[in-house]
């Protein structure tokens, strides 16, 4: 059973370069434990009932727990960092945020209820959907709640915020009559939003814009099998896109690389644990042009739901879900 854990990349105010730092040719991670120690864990295991890899169906369906907006504890000197990773833990209802590149845990976000899918908004912020109660919060990036909306169309996992015009898309795993799942774009981050969806998608997982305003959501079928839909700009519903030179298997995040005008597709199952899929858009395919596997600083296999990337394309980071379960930063492309 996995329980989710999600990464949002934020840059500060603070100008500077990304820093990455040389991985070998397997592209082990390099590693954080939130508990300072290599044979810490994060208790992220928890006994809920397995609906398809996402955490418990039946924890959805659950009477919605109350949501205390706690910050836990935040480093004084964590605003003035260039460069911030926040994690979520579905599991322990919290939010990790750590510096990069040294991946330094600088605070916590507790007392959430299924937070899931995370993105950086305007001004430094940080959107967080929390699953359980149907609730989208956005923080500062000192950690503060500023402003909170309320999804009525479904359970949302993911979500994805559009520079250009500063809208809001979140993704709904089902709606919320717990049938299929659908994506709901909110303008301009406000109101009750717009709902887009694709007949031929069953659940929705994670979001990403490209620098058009051409919305990506992927998923599963109506078959079970991986899906990825593109929402155009300005339209009222999703068409299924075709993928050449790979065979995602199960759908991990979304991002896009506005250094190459490329996508990069998660797979939270491929032969190799997790992978980042590369690849170029023409119409309604597209078409991989490298694989990058996601390993643990051991060279291990792990298990990453969604990873940010870096601002320069060159590194990707996340929840690496291993033992111990750690922030982690891999080279991109590997090697």
């Amino acid at each position: 059973m996995k329980c989710l854990r999600t990464a949002t990349f934020l840059t500060g105010a603070v100008a500077a370069a990304a820093m990455v730092a040389a991985c070998s040719g397997n592209n082990a991670a390099q590693s954080y434990s939130p508990a300072g120690s290599a044979g810490s864990s994060m208790s992220v295991h928890q006994s809920l009932v397995r609906f398809a890899n996402f955490p418990g169906y039946s924890g959805f369906k659950a009477p919605a727990a109350g949501v205390h907006h706690v910050k836990g504890f935040i480093s004084k000197g964590m605003a003035s960092q260039p460069r911030l990773l926040f994690v979520t833990d579905y599991g322990l209802g919290a939010v990790y945020i750590y510096s990069l590149p040294k991946l330094a845990l600088m605070g916590t976000i507790t007392g959430l209820s299924g937070p899931q899918g995370g993105c950086s908004g305007k001004k430094g912020n940080v959107w967080i959907t929390n699953t359980n109660t149907k609730q989208i919060f956005e923080y500062s990036r000192a950690g503060t709640l500023v402003n909170t909306l309320t999804d009525s169309a479904g359970l949302p996992v993911g979500c994805a915020y559009d520079k250009k015009t500063g809208n809001l898309a979140v993704s709904n795993i089902l709606s919320a009559s717990y049938g299929a799942g659908n994506v709901v774009v909110y303008a301009n981050a406000t109101g009750s939003g717009t709902t887009l969806s694709n007949p031929a998608q069953e659940e929705d997982f994670f979001p990403t814009y490209d620098t058009s305003g051409n919305l990506y959501v992927d998923g599963t079928s109506t078959t079970g099998s991986f899906i990825l839909s593109e929402c155009a700009s300005g339209s009222s519903s999703c068409t299924t896109m075709s993928i050449s030179g790979a065979s995602p298997t199960f759908p991990g995040g979304l991002n896009w690389n506005k250094k190459t005008s490329s996508i990069v597709i998660g797979d939270q199952e491929c032969s190799q644990g997790s992978c980042q899929y590369t690849g170029t858009v023409s119409g309604d395919t597209v078409t991989v042009t490298s694989t990058t596997a996601l390993l643990s600083s051991t060279g291990g296999t792990c298990d990453v739901d969604q990873a940010a990337l870096g601002p320069d394309g060159k590194f990707i980071a996340g929840g690496c879900f291993s033992y111990p379960s750690a922030a982690a930063r891999w080279a991109m492309p590997a090697g």
